[in-house]
This record gives C-alpha cells, sequence and structure tokens, in this order.
C-alpha cells in the first residue's frame, strides 16, 4: 500500500525539487476563511471550487460516485476576500522615533544651541534604523469569485502585496548649510555650527571632567576625527544641552547624552565626505505587486484514491518599486503616492498538484503554484537594477485526517523557502495546522496556528473562524492575530493580523 501510496508522487516530486532549490516570489497566501481558520492548512482539506487554489488535483475527486469526502460534486462557486498585514521587526517603533522630531528645525542646515539632543537623536535613529534591512510594513489584500462544474473550473484571483522598508542616508548628516562634498568630521567639530552660527563658549562643564576627557580622546581616535575636532563638538554639545536644560526642554539622560554623543561621531566618520542634514535623501522604499490570475483548472482521477490537477492561467500584474523621502512626508502619505508608480504586464503560468487518499478519512496533497516562474516588468529605482519581479515556484505539502465523522485535523508546510517583498534577506516558510468541529452540519469551529519557520521576529500566529451551512449557502470567516504587538503612530497594534470572508454555494 505504501508503495502504491508513493509512487504517483514521484510525478510531481521533480517539479517540486526544482521549485524548492530557491524561489523569488511573494509569501504564500492564505486564501478563504476556511483555510485561515484551520492555521492557513487546506492543500488536502478544500473541497470546493477553492480547490483551484489549494490545490487542483481535488477536481479529481468531483462529481464521482466514490467521491467521498468530495462528494458527488455537480458544481461550486465561492467569492472571498481578505485583508492582512505584517509589520517586521520593531519598524514601527523606528518610524515613530523619526517622526516625532520636528525635522524642520534642521532646513538651513545651522543648528540653534537647544535643538542639538534632536540634532543627536535624529542621527542616532537613522543608524539604529538602518542596522536592519528586515524592518518593514507589509499589507496584503486578497479576492477571487471561482466556479467549479464537474472536474473543470474557471475563476478570477487577486494578490496584492507591497512592502515598506528604510533606506537610509548616513551620508548628508553635516550640521552645516553646505550641501555637497564636505568634510563630515570637520563639521561636526566646528561650533558655529550648534550655535546658529556663533561661536560656543569654551570650557562647558554639562560632563564631569573624566567622562569630558573620556570622551574626546574616544572620538578623537575614530577615523577622520583630529583631537580639536573632537573637542569642540564635546563642548558644543555641553553648551546645547546646558541651554536646553535652561529652557526647560526635556533631554535624555547624561548617560544617554554619552551614548549619542558616540553614535553620532561614529556615523560622522563612516560618512567621511557628505552633505547637509537638511538635504537628507532617506527614504521608505516601496515595492509590491497587485496580480490579478485568471485560472482554468482541470482534475483528473489516476486511481480511485490518486488524482492530478492543473491550472493555466493569464496573469496581469502591476508592479510597485517606487521611494518616498522619509522626512517630505508622514507613513500614510508615502504610501499613497507609492500606488501611483508602477509598471503593468502580463503572463502566463501553471500549477500542478497531486491529492492521494487512505479510504475516506486520510489525505496527503502536494501543490506546486507557478512551476514556470513567470516574470512581470518592474521599475528600475537605479541604473543596473532589477527590471523585473518574478512569481517563481512555491511548493506546499499538506495532511488531513478525520479521525471522526465531524473533526478535521489538518497540517501544511511549505517546501520551499520563499523570498519575499521585505528583502533580499527576510524569507518566508511557513508551518501551520489546525481543526474543525462540524457541530450539527450547520456550524463548523476552526482554530489553529502558523509560523514562519526561516524567520523569528513575529513568533506564532493564532487563527479562529466559524462557518454556517445556510443549506446550499455557506458564509464563512477566518481571522489569525500575533500575540506580539508593535507600535505605529503611537498605537498598539498586533506584528500581525489577517481577516477573510467568504459566501460559497454547493451543489
Amino acid at each position: 500500500m505504501v508503495r502504491r501510496f508513493l509512487k504517483p508522487f514521484l510525478y510531481l516530486l521533480p517539479a517540486a525539487l526544482l521549485a524548492a532549490t530557491g524561489a523569488e516570489a511573494r509569501e504564500w497566501t492564505v486564501v478563504g476563511p476556511r483555510a485561515l481558520g484551520m492555521g492557513g492548512a487546506s492543500v488536502a482539506v478544500a473541497n470546493d471550487a477553492s480547490a483551484s487554489y489549494w490545490n487542483p488535483a481535488a477536481y479529481g475527486f468531483f462529481k464521482s460516485k466514490d467521491g467521498g469526502y468530495y462528494g458527488d460534486r455537480s458544481w461550486s462557486a465561492t467569492l472571498d476576500g481578505g485583508f492582512g498585514m505584517q509589520v517586521h521587526e520593531d519598524l514601527g517603533e523606528q518610524l515613530d522615533n523619526i517622526f516625532q522630531i520636528d525635522f524642520g528645525q534642521f532646513d538651513n542646515g545651522v543648528i540653534q544651541a537647544s535643538d542639538v539632543s534632536d540634532f543627536l537623536q535624529i542621527i542616532d535613529n537613522l543608524r539604529e534604523f538602518d542596522a536592519n534591512d528586515a524592518r518593514a510594513l507589509t499589507v496584503r489584500i486578497n479576492g477571487g469569485l471561482r466556479a467549479q462544474v464537474g472536474r473543470f473550473g474557471i475563476g478570477g484571483y487577486t494578490f496584492s502585496e507591497i512592502s515598506a522598508k528604510g533606506d537610509l542616508d548616513l551620508v548628508n548628516i553635516a550640521p552645516t548649510s553646505l550641501t555637497t562634498d564636505v568634510d563630515v568630521t570637520a563639521q561636526f567639530g566646528t561650533s558655529t555650527n550648534f550655535n546658529n552660527g556663533s561661536a560656543v563658549p569654551a570650557n562647558q562643564d554639562y560632563f564631569s571632567s573624566a567622562d569630558e576627557t573620556a570622551l574626546i580622546s574616544q572620538i578623537g581616535g575614530m577615523s577622520g576625527w583630529t583631537t580639536a575636532e573632537a573637542q569642540s563638538f564635546v563642548n558644543s554639545v555641553e553648551y546645547g544641552i546646558l541651554q536646553a536644560q535652561a529652557s526647560g526642554a526635556t533631554i535624555p539622560s547624561t548617560a544617554e547624552i554619552v551614548t549619542l554623543v558616540t553614535s553620532a561621531a561614529e556615523v560622522a566618520s563612516v560618512a567621511d565626505t557628505g552633505g547637509s542634514l537638511s538635504d537628507n535623501e532617506s527614504q521608505l522604499l516601496f515595492k509590491g505587486i497587485a496580480l490579478f490570475e485568471f485560472p482554468l483548472t482541470y482534475g483528473h482521477p489516476i486511481t480511485d484514491d490518486f488524482a492530478v490537477g492543473a491550472n493555466i492561467k493569464y496573469m496581469k500584474a502591476r508592479v510597485y518599486n517606487t521611494s518616498v523621502r522619509v522626512f517630505d512626508t508622514d507613513f500614510a502619505d508615502a504610501l499613497s503616492e507609492a500606488q501611483d508608480d508602477y509598471l503593468d504586464s502580463s503572463n502566463f503560468g501553471i500549477d500542478l498538484g497531486a491529492l492521494y487518499r487512505f479510504g475516506d478519512d486520510l489525505r496527503v496533497g502536494l501543490v506546486a503554484r507557478n512551476v514556470n516562474s513567470p516574470a512581470f516588468d518592474m521599475k528600475q529605482l537605479l541604473p543596473g537594477d532589477e527590471d523585473s519581479m518574478e512569481e517563481s515556484a512555491q511548493v506546499r505539502a499538506g495532511i488531513a485526517w478525520m479521525p471522526l465523522d465531524f473533526i478535521t485535523l489538518a497540517l501544511d508546510y511549505d517546501l520551499t523557502q520563499n523570498d519575499t517583498t521585505v528583502s533580499d534577506n527576510y524569507k518566508s516558510q511557513n508551518l501551520g495546522g489546525g481543526v474543525e468541529l462540524d457541530v450539527l452540519t450547520i456550524l463548523q469551529l476552526r482554530a489553529g496556528l502558523y509560523q514562519n519557520m526561516a524567520e523569528s521576529d513575529i513568533g506564532p500566529v493564532y487563527t479562529a473562524g466559524f462557518g454556517l451551512n445556510l443549506w446550499v449557502v455557506n458564509l464563512d470567516f477566518g481571522a489569525s492575530l500575533s500575540p506580539d504587538s508593535t507600535t505605529i503612530d503611537g498605537n498598539d497594534i498586533p506584528k500581525e493580523f489577517t481577516a477573510e470572508l467568504a459566501l460559497s454555494a454547493l451543489f
């Protein structure tokens, strides 16, 4: 029996292994509230028109007298839609740190003494943000209308995923009205740049003598700095802090000021030659795709217990790859502007599926989406950048078990470790599972969880949902929620959440 089970999967395995060597695509999208409620597991569960996405091989068991779990399904139709968001790493906190400082105070490049603390803080914020390129916000929207008639299907899907991340400018940071090709450390060491053009009085005493000596020695030993520049910079900072204190402003602790001074000095050392902070080119980069798929689906039974299926689909994509300066707008405005900058193109895609069942209680499936890796035109931000975005193959395996007639357990796992729109280094490989409890065939209750096994920034995500069987019409809702939260614009939000709603008809 085991040999009988393994043999048919060998037909699909080469394509799966080829795709699993590496993928440049969106994260696998969980389509439909039933799948979402069960932890994103549906490769061996979907038994209506939604199987065209999850596993077209299920169509091979439709309209069959011995269809069992898949029933004598003459036709079905589903309409669904969903929205989700992921906040990677501490993006929200980093944006809040940057936006809470009024950048307008640095417009002319010369700094008021009382604003020195803000200057140091914004340099440190840029440095901290730049230290992790996985900080990003990803927004996903999906929807679909599909119909199944016997072993054939037709439909339309839309998948939208766009990520925003920082591209920080740590070169144009000098406290000067000069705009280009300035010696950054020399400008940090010019006291008039920190007192609105006037010289800073010598021998300020904010730091203790020991702290001041240690700080000057540390900065003076950095590349590009002289001892005289270090002494002037530290003295200017002390004067600015004292002026801010005199005006009643709230400033960081002495230990924090020491850290900020050291951080700013290190950034200036690395920058070497640059321009004014007022011309800082730090950007939010937006990269993503709005994809429309129109699949034709067919499933074919090889034996009574094994079926294969495929989608051939026309694909039209709108690819976003643009940038907006951080200090020109707030986050909402930046996202709005990014939506108006894109390239349109089209292509064709192929999906393959295989499904085997041990009786009617245990099923295993394998699906490979976009095995031909269709590519779509993408705007180049800089000469030499990539000019296309590829929907590379994604391969997922799933298993479903019904220990009792009213209980379904399911588990799915991505065999591909997929690239994402977040960054070249941020991967996605989800493992998820859940349970469905059927109460008198009228109410279905679902729960589960999933986790990206390739990354650890979000952790486990819990899911739940329900379905109402209203004779031939089903209403389903599902949601997912991360227990960990982050902050955006002062509001606490979960690091990940998704909601899906569907209306389906089964005959």
